[in-house]
């Protein structure tokens, strides 16, 4: 396991995943990185498939996951497929990490009264020419606390999809969007402001009439 200059990679997560499509199901296992950068997967014992994709991340220093993520313009590092030994013999491979990203913490604030809320977000990387994106649906923590996403460098839209209020979940219907630009080395808070009384709910079976929230 090597950072793109030939540098071992020490603490990184590495996964494997079977591919084998007569199975109709993928199995995961993850490990680290030792100091020198060198791994160990495990045999999936108890499967018949033995052709297995690695991929790596280290989220700690910042390396995004190798592969083709929605978010990515391209390949990213790399990713091999090697035919693991049932015997648990070791196969001789090796990863190489590609970019760096950004970690973004993500709160939602409801100004109505002062406090960060549970909210469902939608998460969008804005155009760029020659690529093509996914979109992504994340969540904080019930009680307000944040979600974590490790992010390529560019620009971002997110968008207030649903809320938490008075114990029930809306769903907006014109979301709330802010813009977000990351750099590759950053490590940053995004905190969206909103006020739960101003938005306009959708319809819904704990807001049949689609009233706005009144915490």
């Amino acid at each position: 396991m090597r950072y793109p200059d030939g540098r071992p990679s020490a603490g990184a997560t590495v996964s494997a995943v079977t591919e084998c499509k007569e199975m109709g199901y993928n199995r995961v296992q993850e490990v680290k990185t030792s100091t020198d950068g060198s791994f160990y997967v495990p045999p999936f014992l108890d499967e018949s498939c033995t052709r297995v994709r690695l991929s790596a991340k280290n989220v700690e220093d910042l390396w995004l996951k190798t592969g083709h993520e929605v978010f990515y313009g391209g390949d990213n590092g790399t990713t091999p497929v090697v035919e693991a030994s049932q015997s648990g013999s070791p196969t001789t491979t090796e990863i190489k990490l590609g970019s760096r990203g950004a970690l973004v913490s993500f709160r939602v604030r409801d100004a109505a009264t002062n406090r960060f809320i549970w909210p469902g977000l939608g998460v969008e990387r804005m155009p760029v020419s020659g690529a093509k994106f996914g979109s992504m649906t994340i969540a904080t923590g019930r009680d307000g606390s944040p979600d974590i996403l490790l992010l390529p460098a560019g620009q971002y839209e997110i968008s207030v999809e649903r809320y938490s209020c008075r114990g029930a979940d809306y769903f907006t219907v014109s979301p709330p969007r802010e813009t977000l630009t990351v750099e590759s080395g950053q490590r940053i808070t995004k905190d969206i402001t909103v006020d739960v009384r101003l938005i306009k709910p959708m319809k819904s079976y704990s807001n049949p009439r689609g009233r706005p929230c009144k915490p």
